[in-house]
C-alpha cells in the first residue's frame, strides 16, 4: 500500500539522522508517479490507511522484540506508524519511503529511536548486513514480480546474517465471498489505481502471501496471521 521503488532526482535524503548522502539507482517507469504522493495522500494514510492497519502493528512489535531485534528497517514506512510503535519499546527503527510527502509527515510526527530516509525499495542506501531484522509489510502485492524479487533481495542484503526479514501482505482466505475483511480489501485495492490493482491481481492469482514463499523458496520460522487471516506474517532468517 505504501509508496516504494525510486527516489526524485536518484539521490536519497535523509532525515534525523547524519548518515551521508548516498546516490542511488534509477526506478521502473511504470512506477514514477508514486515519487508524487503529497499531502492528500499523507490525509487519507492518517485517516484511513493507518487506522485500518492497526490491528497488524502490534503484532509487528511482538515478533521484532521476541526475535531479538535491536535495529530495524521498515521499507515503504508511510506515515511511519510502524517505526513509531517500534521506537517506543526501544528499537531502534528507520523508515524508509519514495514520497517525500511521507518522510515529511513522519519526521514531524518525530517518536523516540526512529528516523528516515527518502529511498528506493530496489536499491537500499545502507550497507550489506546493517539491521537486525527489516520488515516489508503490504508492500510486495502492488509489484510486478520482477520488482518484487527486486525488493526482496534488497531487503535481504542488507540484515545481519542470522536476522529476519519480516513479511506482512495480503492471503487469500479459502472462501473469499464470505469474508468480510477480504472483500474491503479487495475493494480498496480496486480503488488504489490501475497499476496497483494490477499487481494485487496478479499476487493473488499466484497464491498470495503463501504462493510468494515458494516461488522464492523461502522457509518462514515463525508464522501468524491478522485481520481475521486476510493479512498472513512471516518471519524468514536470513542464512546467508
Amino acid at each position: 500500500m505504501s509508496c516504494l521503488l525510486g527516489v526524485r532526482d536518484s539521490i536519497m535524503r535523509l532525515t534525523s539522522h547524519d548518515w551521508p548522502l548516498i546516490p542511488l539507482g534509477g526506478y521502473p517507469p511504470s512506477m514514477i508517479w508514486k515519487t508524487r504522493y503529497g499531502l492528500g495522500a499523507v490525509r487519507s494514510y492518517q485517516v484511513l490507511i493507518d487506522p485500518m492497519i492497526y490491528p497488524l502493528r502490534p503484532k509487528i512489535v511482538k515478533l521484532c522484540r521476541e526475535l531479538g531485534a535491536r535495529t530495524v528497517i521498515d521499507i515503504a514506512s508511510g506515515t511511519g506508524a510502524q517505526c513509531r510503535m517500534l521506537g517506543r519499546i526501544g528499537i531502534q527503527a528507520t523508515g524508509v519511503d519514495l514520497a517525500e510527502a511521507m518522510i515529511d509527515a513522519a519526521t514531524r510526527r518525530g517518536g523516540p529511536n526512529t528516523r528516515y530516509a527518502l529511498g528506493s525499495a530496489t536499491d537500499l542506501p545502507f550497507e550489506d548486513a546493517t539491521f537486525d531484522a527489516c520488515t516489508l509489510l503490504l508492500a510486495l502485492h502492488e509489484h510486478p514480480e520482477s520488482e518484487r524479487a527486486l525488493m526482496m533481495k534488497e531487503a535481504t542484503r542488507v540484515v545481519r546474517p542470522g536476522g529476519h526479514l519480516i513479511l506482512a501482505d495480503f492471503a487469500e482466505p479459502e472462501r473469499p465471498a464470505l469474508h468480510a475483511a477480504w472483500r474491503l480489501i479487495r475493494f480498496i485495492e480496486y480503488t488504489a489505481g490501475d497499476e496497483h490493482h494490477a499487481g494485487f491481481l496478479d499476487y493473488v492469482s499466484r497464491g498470495s502471501l503463501r504462493g510468494l514463499l515458494e516461488r522464492f523458496e523461502r522457509v518462514p520460522s515463525r508464522e501468524t496471521s491478522s485481520h481475521f487471516g486476510a493479512i498472513g506474517i512471516a518471519a524468514l532468517p536470513n542464512t546467508d
